[in-house]
């Protein structure tokens, strides 16, 4: 495929040791005859977590095994493994890669989601000693080598499918399309590349992609024409997957506009045939208002008692004025403009003014978090701010909050809304995107939607909008119904499994009408 080329090398790229097929077990069965997942992630919650990416790790693979499909999760362990943990044990094998001062060792350990889908954690001091997921300029060296080792891993494992997500592991899809095409013995594996947040693209340097043994010496015309003397790793990656989805229908339709195609709308509308929008959604069992721990009081569709004494807990907690009068709007959010929070911001002093309490949770852009603190201190008992990532805390928001404000500019998907409708929080949000996809506005005639949309994006509309939801819940029964809309939602991952199924079957049957390599390609 022009211009997505392994290096020149027919050498293997990696060596594995002291492994087996055996060794690296898969985990429980599936049905039979269903295809084995390799699923690929830098994030993977519980085990780390910086936005919506370890979400989706860590809940979409429970919901494929129980679809039935046989997956395995592979990710990096950040910081040092714990010995004494039950988290995860030693495999026995090392993987070892090339890397830029030299080869790197990767040290395989084996853990379990919650639900018991197997995890493979790739462990190396060097690379991800440290225990933040995201080390800006060192990220392009550590993910590539990660995905060299993932490569390794479908030769020792009877892999039939590899499931990357984002550009970090984009490398791992470049390496071994061209493998496969020399080889029997991968050539029936085929790759799903999942694109969660277009705008990271993980552009790199030629001299340095170079390095780090991609092949530069042909660059695509998205290289050329955006950034000269790079290369685009989401690009190639976008290229040499069988398949491309990403986290919603409306997302995957914007993407191929100029608009919201980041600079690779043309490359996108090129590859349509094989993108595929398939909706995010969030593990029920663990964000369950009738099961939370983190909650003061459990609640339940059928009984929201406990739901308004959330309310009263978390107005003592954050010293906001202690009333089940007046709205309380949740804000959990990353802090930037993609988010939208600066029209919060300029919003703040008409919102209030609407008869609301505003509880915000989140860390990011300085210039906000310190204009959000001036406005909790111009508002003591209205407006609280939370600068900090506080999973606990967010889950009290969750189910105290009446309103979930969530107005992003451009939002793949959102895992926001989702937790929002779970627990009964009506949304307010943005027509863009997995918002557009989840979030219907409410219509009191009929009793149908769920939340309200607002469609330009400006304090003004946002406004409106939240206007829109304060007077309906000034009506008590027709708020209830509302209420009990949003959390009758499906917003599990059981429908998104089975369209993830379907994409595999689609991609293996490619596999299978492909043929066999001839014995030139094998050489």
């Amino acid at each position: 495929m022009k211009g997505v080329r392994s290096p020149r090398t027919r050498e293997p790229l990696h060596r594995v040791s002291n492994g087996s097929h055996g060794e690296l077990s898969t985990g429980r069965p599936g049905r039979r005859g269903s295809p084995l997942v390799l699923f690929a992630s830098v994030e993977v919650a519980p085990f780390s977590q910086v936005g919506g990416l370890g979400d989706v790790a860590g809940s979409l693979p429970t919901a494929l095994a129980e679809a039935g499909i046989r997956v395995v999760v592979v990710t990096p362990w950040y910081g040092a493994p714990d010995t004494r943990s039950t988290a995860a044990e030693q495999a026995g094998v090392t993987i070892t890669v090339p890397g830029l001062a030299g080869p790197e060792q990767f040290q395989v350990w084996r853990g379990e989601l919650r639900s018991g889908v197997p995890v493979l954690f790739l462990v190396n001091a060097n690379l991800f000693g440290s225990s933040y997921v995201y080390v800006a300029e060192r990220d392009r060296q550590r993910f590539a080598a990660f995905s060299r080792a993932v490569v390794e891993l479908m030769r020792v494992l009877p892999v039939d499918i590899l499931h990357a997500n984002d550009w970090h592991t984009c490398p791992a899809v470049i390496w071994h399309r061209e493998l496969r095409y020399r080889s029997r013995a991968l050539f029936h594996q085929r790759s799903v590349l999942t694109i969660h947040n277009l705008a990271h693209q993980g552009i790199t340097d030629v001299t340095y992609a170079r390095a780090l043994g991609l092949e530069v010496d042909e660059l695509l015309d998205e290289e050329r024409a955006r950034y000269p003397d790079t290369i685009n790793v989401l690009a190639r990656g976008i290229l040499a997957a069988d398949a491309v989805t990403t986290v919603s229908p409306s997302y995957a339709e914007e993407i191929k506009t100029p608009a919201f195609g980041e600079g690779l709308d043309r490359l996108l509308r090129q590859r349509g045939d094989r993108l595929l929008g398939i909706l995010n959604g969030i593990d029920t069992a663990w964000y369950n208002p009738a099961a939370d721990p983190a909650l003061p009081s459990r609640y339940t569709v059928e009984n929201l008692e406990g739901k308004a004494l959330c309310k009263r807990t978390l107005q003592r907690e954050l010293d906001l004025a202690s009333s089940s009068e007046l709205p309380l709007v949740g804000v959990i959010s990353r802090l930037d403009r993609q988010k939208g929070i600066d029209l919060v911001v300029e919003a703040i002093d008409e919102l209030i003014g609407l008869g609301v309490q505003v509880a915000l949770l989140g860390t990011g852009d300085t210039t906000l978090e310190r204009q959000i603190a001036e406005a909790s201190r111009r508002y003591p008992q209205l407006v609280a701010s939370v600068l900090r990532f506080d999973a606990e805390l967010a889950r009290r928001i969750y189910a105290a909050s009446d309103i979930f404000l969530m107005p992003s500019r451009f939002e793949p998907c959102g895992i926001g809304q989702f937790i929002a409708l779970r627990y009964g929080a009506v949304p307010v949000v943005h027509r863009t995107g997995g918002l557009a996809d989840t979030v219907q506005e409410w219509h009191a005639p009929s009793g149908s939607g769920n939340g309200f949309v607002f469609e330009e994006h400006t304090p003004e509309a946002l406004l409106a909008a939240v206007r829109r939801a304060v007077d309906v819940f000034q009506k008590p029964v027709e708020w209830q119904r509302l209420v009990r809309n949003a959390m009758e939602c499906d917003v599990s991952w059981s429908r998104s499994a089975l369209e993830y199924a379907r994409v595999y079957d689609f991609i293996l049957g490619l596999a299978t009408s492909a043929g066999a390599p001839s014995s030139a390609a094998e050489r």
